[in-house]
């Protein structure tokens, strides 16, 4: 691609954006973004405000108008937490001051413990803090200066939130030290998030949607760390790899999202790496390799890609669903098919029994990630991984893969005192020593953090306590004291707005009108599957592949439970989970689950997801199929008869047992019909 027709791309691409902002009756400026992962109390109760305004989240850090457009919704819901949000998000409509301040001092065993997403600080940090200030000379440009620091062996200054802001709502420009996270999970973001010490870069990105489609995009460049073991004609090269990621993201409906994400490790010293070079080589296949043959110098990038999903539900208890699948390379040169991939998926009730704020998540990806063969230092600034939490919590440069969870529950007491309780946990695969890592024993590793705030006037004060047990079985422990500049609850901020017992019931009543009125349906499934369980072993040549095919007819009892709503007078759009057993346990997570009801009786539905199956190594991939539907056979009950295929659900050939024919990957196929009744609720 030369250089002309790449200016020619972007040109038609800023093009539309500027026609999709001229279609826009106002432009409000160039946005500021809120604090990411620096000031927990004021961040939570901003994404419950997200969901319950119907506000979807796949990238942060967030920008204030978002927050805006989902207040107006969310007051209905809770009045009280919105009005301490606006109270906080006051000090971003002047034209100068402080955003945010923070500061906490630290007692802790030693421990090389990584503490999850803060920008590399260690569990050993004595003291941490971090500060943002701006400075708005008009509406289309915003200065900001900020930072975060921190003690200990490994402590450093990163200017994080350091940038210059040029822009409106549509096209946003910001130069300087801007966090990234292209992920809807709250707690980790496979691509790239704030694990690692935020690099300088140049964004490009809207912050309302665009057009019908609700079209959302962020492109960014940085310059990561030098790196002296970087591949190069046989031998070695140095320097300043670079780091670009492409976010592009669709809102067709009210309440989702879908997106497509992707990184590139390319350049540094003497290896390519022009901006006109990056885009010749954007949707480039990883070659399928012949047996023992790994081509280097032709490798322009180490890529990582992403499909991310979110959809807020209005309920009397209204929740959000999200999902990420992600993927390192190219399966066999496939341009759609993917290898060394991950998949994470969450659920949020910021009104858990109308008292408490629940967030479950849960992950697990294969092996080689943040690893590379060309880059040796892999995708990590100072040593520390760009994407996921867990990949710090295992010996550094082992590509081994993993699983993790996190489950969080806060609620506020009588007194207007907080308490946030977060559990997490994590399980290194066995097969570490099948990578080049004999002899690493890796234990489940947990952390549970207990924190306790006091929101005053204009600040919160509190404790955390960290407890836990490392990967190689060391106990750690650490208790901090912060004080945080977040508007602390403002005098009970929501003191004036707490409705009456007439405006509650009422409240009340429209949520579940509404409700009723997108026909929002929970349910679920019990019935049978069953179907035809293929194993390809692989192989670089059809005849490989042909002699390497191993087939098993199964059958199970089939589980699913999941949530939909009306989306125009005939359609329904929803989620669901599914969970069978053909000889290991498959669980399937519809993204899109479409259904058009034809009549009182009778619907058809499509739909695409992904599956995980349990086989020697875990197993990832796509699944998608159709479905007939008996509605309401008997008084809510309906009769499904769906048809599902799993599509190359694929795992890597690790262990010492697995059938070796030079081709490191195999795959399972299914065409697997399930026939079950669903309980509406």
């Amino acid at each position: 691609m030369s250089r002309v027709r790449c200016g020619a791309w972007a040109a038609t691409f800023l093009l539309a954006a500027g026609l999709g902002a001229g279609a826009s009756a106002r432009a409000s400026g160039v946005s500021p973004y809120l604090p990411l992962n620096l000031s927990p109390e004021i961040e939570r109760k901003i994404e419950r405000v997200l969901v319950l305004g119907g506000e979807p989240v796949l990238t942060r850090p967030v920008a204030v108008d978002k927050v805006m457009r989902a207040l107006t919704r969310a007051r209905r819901l809770d009045r009280p937490l919105c009005a301490e949000v606006e109270r906080y998000l006051d000090r971003y409509f002047r034209s100068s001051g402080v955003t945010h301040a923070s500061a906490e001092v630290a007692a802790a065993e030693h421990s090389t413990t990584t503490l999850p997403n803060q920008r590399g600080e260690r569990a050993d940090s004595p003291w941490a803090a971090s500060a943002a200030v701006f400075y708005r000379p008009g509406d289309y440009v915003l200065l900001t200066a900020g930072g975060v620091g921190y003690g200990g062996t490994d402590g450093r200054f990163n200017p994080a939130g350091s940038m210059a802001s040029i822009g409106d709502e549509y096209l946003q420009l910001d130069l300087g030290y801007r966090d990234h996270w292209f992920s809807p999970l709250t707690d980790s973001s496979m691509l790239v998030s704030t694990e690692a010490p935020t690099l300088p870069s140049i964004t490009l990105s809207n912050e309302r949607p665009i057009g019908g489609l609700g079209l959302q995009y962020e492109f960014f460049l940085a310059r990561m760390t030098y790196a002296n073991q970087i591949v190069w004609h046989n031998g070695f090269t140095a320097g300043y790899p670079r780091l670009a990621g492409i976010h592009l993201g669709l809102e067709p409906f009210d309440g989702w999202s879908l997106a497509g994400n992707g990184t590139w490790q390319f350049g540094g010293g003497a290896r390519p790496g022009s901006i006109s070079e990056f885009f010749s080589n954007l949707f480039t296949r990883t070659p399928a390799s012949s047996p023992g043959v790994v081509s280097v110098d032709s490798r322009f990038a180490n890529r990582q890609v992403s499909i991310t999903s979110a959809y807020s539900f209005p309920a009397p208890q209204p929740f959000a669903a999200y999902v990420e699948y992600a993927s390192r390379d190219t399966l066999h040169g496939n341009r759609f098919r993917f290898h060394d991939t991950a998949l994470s998926a969450g659920v949020h009730f910021p009104q858990f029994f109308k008292r408490f704020d629940l967030t479950v998540e849960a992950s697990e990806w294969q092996n080689s990630w943040y690893t590379d063969y060309v880059w040796l230092e892999g995708m990590t600034v100072n040593g520390y991984v760009t994407g996921d939490w867990g990949a710090d919590w295992r010996t550094s440069g082992d590509a081994v893969g993993a699983q993790t969870a996190m489950a969080q529950l806060g609620w506020a007491l009588q007194s207007g005192d907080e308490i946030n309780l977060r559990y997490r946990t994590l399980q290194n695969q066995s097969y570490s020593a099948a990578l080049g890592f004999a002899g690493v024993d890796y234990r489940r590793a947990s952390m549970l953090t207990a924190e306790y705030a006091q929101p005053r006037e204009r600040y919160t004060r509190g404790l955390t306590l960290d407890l836990g047990r490392d990967v190689y079985g060391k106990s750690f422990a650490r208790l901090a004291a912060f004080v945080r500049l977040d508007g602390g609850n403002q005098e009970r901020a929501a003191a004036g707005v707490y409705p009456d017992d007439a405006q509650q019931a009422g409240d009340a009543q429209d949520i579940e009108e509404a409700a009723q009125a997108a026909h929002l349906e929970r349910f679920v499934d019990v019935g049978v599957s069953g179907g035809r369980l293929g194993l390809d072993l692989g192989g670089f040549t059809a005849a490989q592949e042909a002699a390497a095919s191993q087939y098993r007819n199964v059958l199970s009892p089939h589980l699913g439970i999941g949530v939909r709503r009306a989306i125009s007078e005939h359609v329904d759009l929803g989620v669901r989970a599914e969970f069978d057993d053909f000889r290991g346990a498959m669980a399937a997570l519809r993204i899109l689950d479409l259904r058009y009801r034809l009549d009182r009786h009778f619907a058809i539905g499509a739909f695409f997801g992904f599956a995980h199956y349990s086989g020697p190594t875990p197993a990832l991939g796509y699944y998608e199929g159709a479905e007939l539907q008996w509605r309401n056979l008997f008084a809510h009950w309906d009769l499904s008869l769906d048809a599902r295929i799993f599509d190359h659900v694929q795992r890597d050939k690790l262990r010492a047992s697995d059938p070796q024919n030079g081709d490191p990957v195999e795959w399972y196929t299914m065409q697997a019909p399930a026939l079950f009744l669903s309980r509406r609720f």
